[in-house]
């Protein structure tokens, strides 16, 4: 018995083992056949997790083989790839809330900032009207004389939020496509 290519080698059957990202130990016990049919118990441990045990009588069980699991390339490859995206989610939401450029200022553009402003471009076109000032990020008032000022600031906020998008969109695009760790981290 022996492992090979991600599958145990018997002399009567190859049976396949889980594609693990991580090493892991696999334990062969044979059992009688009246518990499982192939006369084989397989256990799959990951590392910090117990070992498992044939649940049969103990005088008819053996074990038979205790070998190391390498982790499967392609289990590799899509934890890499999950990471990744994840990181490029991270990296997206971080620059949607960078301050925007507007009207020769610097604006807040966090989440907050974001719902204040569309609460106040929703009042003024429902004709309540507008607030006297919007701060910038620097805490300096601006004067508002008009939607067009807050609509600027929206915008610059859109744009950002829009490129943002852009980015993570082609930057996922390349790790569906990559066929390596190198070409993963590379997005």
């Amino acid at each position: 018995m022996r492992i090979e290519n991600h599958q145990l080698i018997t002399d009567t059957t190859a049976i396949d083992l889980p594609r693990l990202s991580i090493p892991a130990t696999v334990h062969v016990w044979t059992v009688p056949t009246e518990y499982r049919s192939d006369g084989l118990f397989i256990a799959v441990q990951r590392p910090g997790e117990p070992e498992e045990v044939p649940a049969c009588d103990p005088a008819q069980c053996a074990k038979a083989m205790t070998e190391t699991l390498p982790p499967h390339p392609d289990a590799v490859l899509a934890e890499a790839k999950a990471a990744k995206k994840r990181q490029i989610e991270a990296d997206r939401d971080a620059q949607c809330e960078q301050p925007v450029s507007a009207l020769g200022r610097a604006w807040d553009a966090d989440k907050r900032s974001q719902e204040l402003l569309a609460t106040a471009v929703t009042l003024a076109q429902a004709g309540a009207p507008l607030p006297p000032v919007w701060r910038d990020c620097h805490n300096n008032d601006m004067p508002v004389t008009g939607i067009a000022e807050l609509l600027a600031i929206s915008g610059a906020i859109a744009a950002q939020t829009q490129a943002a998008y852009a980015t993570s969109w082609m930057r996922k695009a390349a790790v569906d496509a990559a066929t390596t760790l190198e070409e993963v981290e590379a997005a």
